[in-house]
């Protein structure tokens, strides 16, 4: 017993488990500037949406809408409404390799070649994100106590940045909810 204490490193078990939160944060990061429902990026077509990226150099915005499918297919409004046929699916988040360290930097960008005049729609509300539940997934994510029961909240569909069986389009999964993660009700 003593011997594992001794060959214990606290300093490198809390640079892994920083390491690890901060992947887990910058993946839930690009899921929710991905989500159709009550979304951050401004929704035409939903390839801005769907083009979100992290990498160690800034992300180049170099992808054309035309030039990728299903998007290619989908008519632009051109009035600032969301198109009826918009699809938002993340085009990167699986394959990305989450390895980011605490001490490195890194930028969450987007790849749509139209990145800046999105940014600069009336319907964006990155910086909202940026600037309320941002320090909430901070606080939450970092946090070192992290509870082990799970709420089931809501349904939904896999194919969005799933993994594995998560990965189904055509499956309907049941999102489960740290207790200490939901958030309290206005009274």
């Amino acid at each position: 017993m003593a011997k594992d204490f001794l060959k214990a490193n606290p300093a490198k078990e809390f640079e892994n488990q920083l390491n690890a939160d901060l992947n887990t944060f910058v993946r839930e990061a690009l899921i929710k500037l991905s989500r159709k429902e009550n979304p951050y990026s401004p929704i035409d077509t939903g390839f801005f949406a769907s083009s979100w990226t992290v990498g160690r150099s800034r992300p180049v915005p170099e992808d054309r809408r035309e030039n990728v499918a299903p998007w290619s297919n989908i008519k632009p409004t051109k009035r600032g409404d969301t198109s009826p046929q918009a699809k938002v699916e993340p085009r990167f988040i699986n394959n990305i390799n989450y390895n980011f360290k605490i001490y490195e930097r890194f930028y969450i960008g987007n790849k749509a070649k139209y990145a800046a005049y999105a940014l600069a729609s009336s319907r964006n509300h990155i910086v909202r994100y940026f600037k309320q539940d941002f320090k909430f997934d901070m606080d939450r994510i970092f946090s070192d106590r992290k509870s082990k029961i799970g709420l089931a909240l809501e349904s939904f569909k896999g194919g969005q940045g799933g993994i594995g069986q998560f990965a189904d389009p055509n499956r309907s999964f049941v999102s489960y909810t740290n207790v200490t993660d939901v958030p309290d009700s206005p009274q």
